[in-house]
């Protein structure tokens, strides 16, 4: 199999961004590197739609942290306003620590792979997103330097972010409170659907 290495990184990026946006920003390192991710990613859009959401998710960033973390603690982790699901089991099976994040542990295992940031500062599920996404892009690294983790990603994808990524979506963009995860929403929405075209689910 002849795996394009340069956009293996791209996609890992874009799960990395990702996990920016569900795991908790704490301090101005974390944002920093948010940021900086960010400013990199712009660059490179799919479209005009997406052209314009990198710069409106852009200039909000350069609101600062505290800005930032007032939208994320309304959207993802402010109890009762407009919860929205943090784990897959939630998403499909309307319930936490469901059949999804056994799937998650399995999977984990099967890599090989011990995996932690310094960005998840307290224990969360296998299956949640901010651990998923750490996975995905862990199992994209990885692939850069092994092909036999193609396999391992490829169920990753089509057992989990194929299967929850469009309610996730459609979650943060039709919040009340949401402004810079609305524009979140449009880049993830179009990369989701590179992915599925990638993995020929479309």
């Amino acid at each position: 199999m002849n795996i394009d290495s340069n956009l293996t990184y791209a996609r890992a990026l874009y799960y990395r961004l990702w996990h920016y946006m569900v795991v908790f920003v704490h301090d101005e390192s974390v944002f920093s590197e948010l940021k900086a991710l960010v400013n990199h990613l712009k660059d490179f859009p799919f479209d005009p739609s997406t052209a314009h959401s990198w710069e409106e998710l852009h200039a909000f960033l350069e609101q600062g942290l505290e800005a930032f973390k007032e939208e994320q603690n309304a959207l993802l982790f402010a109890p009762g306003e407009g919860f929205i699901p943090m784990s897959a089991s939630y998403y499909l099976e309307g319930q936490d620590n469901g059949k999804k994040r056994l799937e998650a542990i399995a999977l984990l295992k099967q890599s090989g792979l011990r995996i932690e940031s310094h960005t998840i500062t307290s224990p969360v599920a296998e299956d949640d997103l901010a651990f998923l996404t750490l996975m995905m892009n862990a199992f994209l690294q990885q692939l850069l330097e092994d092909q036999s983790f193609f396999s391992l990603h490829e169920k990753l994808f089509k057992d989990f972010f194929h299967l929850f990524s469009d309610a996730f979506i459609k979650a943060i963009a039709s919040h009340e409170k949401s402004a810079c995860y609305l524009n979140f929403a449009t880049i993830l929405g179009a990369f989701i659907q590179h992915e599925r075209l990638f993995f020929n689910l479309v």
